[in-house]
């Protein structure tokens, strides 16, 4: 299954995820990681979607806790608040990714990545996944997939 945060800025959000799963736990508090988001692309999702050269701008934040990995419990939580403007032809639709990933290890020792938020033109509400087979162990409710077509139509208006 593919799943990605943000279909608007995969090279960023893999590699926030990335170094927030490489990131060590040291202290009994969380460590915590500040990554201000803020940058400006061709958007080449919309750009399909729309069948017009969009550019996007991302602004915002993600702010990844790393607890001490000694058992059961949170070992990363990744809190997610980006707002996008994207442009094509005079046009702008505004939208936002904000949310909270939490990976976290159950008492039989499994993990269990809960992705929980608004995803833009991917879903609202919770998905919780083996983040070692990419089992989907709850699927969100509402989808927000239609919602490409309303921001492509406003762009190409």
């Amino acid at each position: 299954m593919e799943h990605r945060r943000s279909l608007h800025l995969p090279i960023i959000v893999l590699a926030v995820v990335a170094s927030s799963l490489a990131a060590p736990a040291i202290a009994a508090g969380p460590v915590i990681e500040r990554i201000p988001i803020d940058d400006e692309f061709v958007d080449e999702f919309l750009s399909e979607e729309c069948g017009v050269e969009v550019f996007t701008r991302a602004e915002g934040m993600v702010i990844t806790r790393t607890f001490e990995d000694d058992g059961t419990g949170p070992i990363r939580l990744a809190t997610i608040n980006i707002g996008f403007t994207a442009s094509a032809g005079g046009n702008t639709v505004r939208f936002r990714d904000v949310g909270a990933d939490l990976l976290r290890r159950e008492p039989d020792g499994t993990l269990v990545l809960s992705i929980v938020g608004q995803i833009p033109f991917n879903f609202t509400g919770v998905l919780k996944l083996d983040p070692e087979t990419g089992e989907v162990l709850q699927a969100p409710q509402n989808s927000t997939v239609d919602e490409v077509d309303r921001v492509c139509a406003a762009l190409t208006a």
